[in-house]
């Protein structure tokens, strides 16, 4: 219970974060996906190892398409965002799974910088075909380069000390 409380209070303050920076510098983030790379490590690297137990892939879904609902009311489009953050969490997890080393923080600066790219283009691309929304392309592969560009000193930040 305790677990489930403080995933929802962190949505709350990255909800409330991501809108402060939009409203006072006009500049649109992902930190939804820091979120996400947040539980995975969270959830995948426990501080206390528990024995013969290996992590359900079930509930990391759950919560990511709750943070895709959640970015999706902002958007007024149901569904983009749920279908990019489930499935660049899936491949994230995989990715855990397959790696389960150590994490330098060049690496993790790649991985978090290629997925927050994948992320933003999974939901743009969903956009554009189903909801016939046009964007000029150039501005918009600028805008998700500089948010993924700003994901990763902040995942870096978040993950500090951890796998």
């Amino acid at each position: 219970m305790k677990k489930l409380i403080k995933w929802i209070s962190l949505t709350a303050l990255t909800l409330l974060i991501q809108s402060l920076i939009l409203i006072f510098t006009g500049i649109k983030t992902n930190l939804f996906f820091l979120l996400i790379f947040l539980f995975i490590v969270d959830y995948y690297f426990p501080k206390e190892q528990k024995k013969n137990i290996s992590p359900n892939e079930v509930y990391p879904l759950i919560f990511f398409a709750f943070i895709g609902f959640i970015e999706d009311l902002g958007q007024e489009i149901i569904g983009p965002s749920i279908i990019s953050k489930s499935i660049t969490g899936y491949l994230l997890i995989k990715i855990t799974n397959q790696f389960f080393f150590t994490w330098s923080p060049p690496f993790k600066g790649i991985i978090i910088f290629i997925f927050t790219l994948l992320d933003e283009f999974i939901s743009m691309v969903i956009v554009m075909s189903f909801f016939n929304l046009d964007f000029e392309h150039f501005v918009l592969l600028k805008e998700i380069f500089i948010r993924a560009l700003i994901n990763v000193p902040l995942g870096l930040f978040i993950s500090w000390g951890r796998p």
